[in-house]
């Protein structure tokens, strides 16, 4: 039966009976099989302390919108501060992780490089080797599976959303992660991995009898988190990625936008297992708050592990095709290029597309084991 790392981790005896002061890093997803967290779980285990709780982009209930400052918070019921390193800092000091005997990394990730969590563990993971405290991380799945895809980070294109020199879609668990951080950045603490039992990274999220906890506000559903390298592109520019809608990520648009045209041009590069009709929409929150939207609805057909970044690709192009010089890359305050060239890791995608072609990144493996 398929465990997660969670329950490795509280099943390891070589722990002893000493106590063992540790922080952990989790957010909402940190959960057992029935919706118990690791904190409360390890609150009520005699052999552990819990001395500090670190939390990443969203904050640690996984409520706050995207690109949002967290401030630091508590949890009441524990008495315990929440530090957040999606605020003041990204990054904890040694001084934070001074008096700890391990740290205990455990959030489900969705495998896209750009998705910010594996940027937050990168950070604790440095700074454990720098204060030399033991690093443990309890895997969960990969929603995406084993399927590598999209653009290679470049020189230059580094940036919170593109913090790891690896594939769009990389194709690893957080404990894979976990072992080619350590490995590629020469770090010399000790690492422990927790694995997840009965599973491997052919295995489809939804076959494994465990419930999905949302790892931030808009990713309702595992079929969003499988169409998100493919969406999330359209951050990058002033048409809408169907945040604060039902379904976000799935319905793309703008108020300016003839969908019926687009949705014929797309058409041809649409794969058997996608879906599209067009649509409408009003979002709540995010770009063109409480403005009536026109634009596409995608859907897949599958729940299998598919090629998809390509797709968001071709959304876009055909979007520009159809609609010349509306389009717009739209850059952010803090950042030097436009902001589609970081989720990208490269400008090569956005050139592309202004020179009137179609990206082209097929699956570079279907396995990194």
């Amino acid at each position: 039966m398929f465990q997660p790392g969670l329950e490795s981790f509280l099943n390891d005896k070589s722990l002893g009976s000493a106590k063992i002061n540790l922080a952990v890093v989790s957010n909402h997803t940190g959960r057992d099989k029935n919706g118990v967290h690791l904190i409360n779980r390890i609150v009520n285990d005699k052999r552990f302390c819990l001395k500090k709780v670190f939390s990443p982009e969203h904050g640690f209930n996984s409520t706050v919108q995207d690109g949002v400052l967290v401030s630091d918070s508590k949890l009441n019921d524990l008495n315990l501060k929440v530090i957040s390193l999606y605020g003041a800092t990204k990054k904890p000091s040694v001084e934070m992780l001074q008096g700890l005997d391990l740290i205990v990394y455990d959030i489900q990730d969705v495998g896209v490089r750009f998705y910010t969590y594996i940027s937050t563990l990168r950070n604790v993971m440095e700074t454990a080797s720098e204060a030399k405290v033991p690093f443990a991380v309890l895997e969960r799945p990969n929603i995406l599976g084993h399927v590598i895809e999209g653009p290679m980070l470049e020189e230059g294109y580094d940036s919170f959303v593109s913090h790891l020199p690896v594939y769009l879609r990389y194709g690893m668990t957080s404990s894979e992660l976990a072992v080619w951080i350590k490995k590629h950045y020469k770090l010399t603490n000790e690492l422990l991995i927790y694995k997840c039992s009965d599973y491997d990274k052919s295995m489809i999220f939804n076959s494994l009898d465990f419930p999905w906890f949302k790892p931030s506000p808009n990713m309702p559903d595992v079929e969003t988190a499988m169409l998100y390298p493919a969406t999330c592109f359209f951050e990058g520019t002033q048409v809408s990625e169907g945040r604060g809608t039902d379904a976000p990520f799935k319905k793309i648009g703008a108020p300016w936008i003839n969908a019926n045209l687009w949705l014929e041009a797309l058409k041809p590069f649409l794969p058997a297992y996608v879906k599209a009709r067009t649509c409408q929409f009003t979002p709540v929150t995010n770009k063109y708050q409480k403005q009536l939207c026109n634009g596409i609805h995608i859907k897949l057909t599958t729940e299998t592990h598919i090629p998809i970044v390509t797709l968001g690709f071709a959304m876009l192009y055909s979007l520009i095709k159809t609609h010349p010089g509306k389009v717009i890359f739209e850059g952010r305050s803090n950042l030097e290029k436009p902001f589609i060239d970081y989720l990208a890791g490269t400008n090569k995608v956005r050139k592309a597309l202004e020179e009137g072609q179609l990206p082209a990144y097929l699956p570079i493996s279907q396995d990194c084991r």
